[in-house]
């Protein structure tokens, strides 16, 4: 009798721990990383080596900040960001493809994972928790991996695909992904290390790759446009129908060809792959620093794009006359006759000297506006922009006025506000959002 007593007990207990369980859901892991909040960075440049300094802030900053409060590392510049993770080399800038985020426990970024790799990295798009493409500064290097587990899938056969003889390195930096058919734009960057230039052949092509049965496809090909990078942070241009659209900078007189009446090739454009195609279209050539009178200009920036909505973009562009200093030093350089100390003085004043302003482009209407309620801004800055919660988030670095951060800007209403000044630490470059 207490025999069986005592197994009713064990069963009744049994059932009600079962009772008290079920339809619980099972507590969910509590991450050690931080999963929101925002990463600031700035790289310190020298002749020899970089350094970059890095910190988290729960809140956008606001006023001064001094990142050398904050942790230093070798290297920090993410090519992508995927909810609360950044995607890039690693920290201490060695190839290859490492997954990092914000440690909770110490506020300082840590490497989660990495992928070894034998060339330097280069671009990332991440299209799915379980898909991402990365390329090298190898041309073959186009790969598949998987951004959550960090394995390696698989690589991309891209042996039909294009080669411009007579260059020293060919590699894809820029890199556009369309839902809409699940396939992959991948622009080829042509440079050869014995000239002066950053893009060496007088055309630009773009391959197409398959993701659906991750196969190269086709080469695409825009004749007299140059250089398809937008030296920011490579942000897709492509609309909610599919279209895509591409900055080419040019050559920057580079190649000798100054002002107006220098080759098509030599000045920067925007061009269009409409959406269902998979070829350019000829008849769009978009400049947008001619279109806010900029035209004479002897040589223009196209930077730092990005999109919004409904065709309209946000890119910083050349934005007023060249100053006298610089076209003094180019006479020099077309004359040759300038001093190598000159020469870099031309360098700081072109490509460092607030010559650039942030403007609205309608990708449509062709037509471009400058944000009057922005200051002008070195384009070759790192000009970095990113389109959250409806705003605008505009990197700009201006030395005259003391400003090295980022503002804010309303489509809504055309106003803007300073963020952030970096006060310390080297030039600001990054302002990352993690979520969850």
């Amino acid at each position: 009798m207490k025999t069986r007593v005592l197994l009713l007990t064990v069963l009744l207990s049994a059932s009600l721990l079962a009772c008290s369980t079920d339809g619980e859901a099972d507590p969910e892991e509590v991450s050690p990383y931080q999963e929101s909040g925002y990463v600031v960075s700035t790289i310190v440049q020298s002749s020899g080596s970089n350094n970059y300094y890095a910190g988290f802030y729960p809140e956008i900053p606001s006023g001064d900040i001094d990142l050398t409060t904050k942790s230093s590392y070798g290297y920090f510049y993410p090519r992508a960001t995927w909810k609360s993770f950044m995607f890039g080399s690693s920290l201490k800038g060695e190839n290859a493809l490492t997954k990092m985020a914000v440690s909770k426990q110490t506020g300082n970024l840590v490497e989660v994972a990495s992928i070894p790799l034998i060339e330097y990295l280069n671009t990332i798009t991440i299209v799915s928790d379980e898909l991402g493409v990365y390329t090298t500064w190898d041309k073959k290097g186009v790969a598949l991996f998987n951004p959550s587990t960090m394995q390696n899938l698989e690589t991309i056969d891209m042996t039909g695909s294009k080669s411009v003889a007579g260059v020293t390195r060919e590699n894809y930096s820029h890199a556009v992904y369309r839902k809409q058919d699940n396939k992959l734009f991948l622009f080829l960057l042509a440079d050869n290390n014995k000239t002066g230039q950053f893009y060496d052949a007088v055309d630009v092509y773009a391959e197409v790759v398959n993701l659906t049965t991750k196969k190269w496809e086709k080469t695409l090909t825009f004749s007299q446009a140059t250089y398809p990078i937008s030296r920011g942070l490579e942000n897709p241009l492509i609309d909610e129908q599919g279209n895509i659209f591409v900055i080419t900078q040019g050559q920057y007189g580079l190649d000798g060809q100054l002002g107006p009446n220098s080759a098509k090739r030599s000045r920067p454009k925007i061009l269009k792959i409409p959406a269902g195609t998979t070829e350019f279209d000829a008849s769009y050539a978009f400049n947008p620093v001619d279109k806010v009178g900029q035209q004479n200009l002897l040589f223009q920036l196209i930077l730092g794009g990005v999109y919004h909505a409904n065709g309209v973009a946000y890119a910083c562009i050349s934005g007023q006359q060249d100053p006298p200093a610089l076209l003094a030093l180019i006479a020099k350089l077309a004359a040759g006759t300038i001093t190598e100390a000159e020469y870099a003085t031309l360098q700081n004043l072109a490509f460092y000297g607030a010559n650039q302003r942030w403007a609205k482009l309608d990708l449509n209407a062709q037509t471009a506006t400058i944000i009057e309620s922005l200051p002008l801004t070195a384009g070759f800055a790192y000009p970095n922009s990113y389109i959250r919660d409806g705003k605008v988030h505009l990197q700009v670095y201006n030395s005259d006025l003391k400003l090295n951060g980022f503002y804010e800007y309303n489509p809504a209403n055309g106003n803007s506000t300073k963020l952030f000044t970096v006060t310390a630490g080297g030039l600001a470059i990054n302002l990352i959002k993690l979520s969850k």
